[in-house]
């Protein structure tokens, strides 16, 4: 059985899910696929996978969203950023760099997080600065690292380099903020007991991927 997923989700709390599964169902193989959200919708669309877990509830009509958990966001620079002084800034203290986000757009696979990304700067005060439109978080961590913005990414993605120390969190309390993982299947597909049986473990008690 084949699960698509975003890469990032395989460094959450969802992976405890999936070896629950894998102990309750020994004889199934569940075989990984990732994908950027938008792909990991098609994959089911088209029956390459029976189920999937994405960022953001799945636009078509053809699929069905079921709450899988959230996962945090989180603030980042450049390690010796030229934007972030050092210490703990305000929000006011960030009005003047750039930020990398999703283009805006209907053709962005990143749309949502665009949205998202555009009310969290607005909640902060920061609503007039420049985003920088990059379609890809793997790119737009990237840019971060060499210091041609901030970035406001899932904590999944940045883990390895807030470790090893290239990037480092900007600690504004304004810029919290969640991201909801959704698990999708086809609304008119068959589901066997083993997919239903995933499908239950992932969206039982919903709680945040960490």
């Amino acid at each position: 059985m084949t699960l698509a997923l975003v890469g990032t989700l395989a460094s959450t709390g969802l992976v405890g899910r999936l070896r629950a599964f894998q102990d309750a169902r020994p004889g199934v193989r569940l075989a990984l696929r990732t994908a950027r959200s938008d792909e990991v919708g098609e994959l089911v669309r088209q029956g390459d996978a029976a189920l999937g877990l994405r960022y953001f509830p799945d636009p078509s009509s053809a699929l069905d969203s079921r709450p899988a958990g959230t996962e945090s966001l989180v603030a980042v620079c450049a390690a010796h950023s030229r934007l972030v002084g050092p210490g703990e800034p305000d929000a006011a203290a960030l009005a003047g760099g750039p930020w990398v986000g999703f283009p805006v757009g209907a053709g962005s696979s990143g749309e949502p997080f665009a949205r998202l990304l555009g009310q969290i700067l607005a909640r902060a005060g920061l609503d007039g600065v420049e985003v920088i439109p990059v379609d890809s978080l793997t790119a737009q961590k990237r840019l971060v690292e060499a210091d041609f913005g901030l970035g406001l990414l899932p904590v999944s993605c940045v883990e390895e380099e807030l470790r090893v120390g290239t990037l480092r969190l900007v600690a504004v309390p304004a810029l919290a903020a969640t991201v909801p993982i959704f698990a999708v299947t086809r609304r008119d597909g068959y589901l066997g007991p083993a997919a239903m049986s995933l499908l239950a473990i992932l969206t039982s008690e919903p709680t945040d991927g960490r």
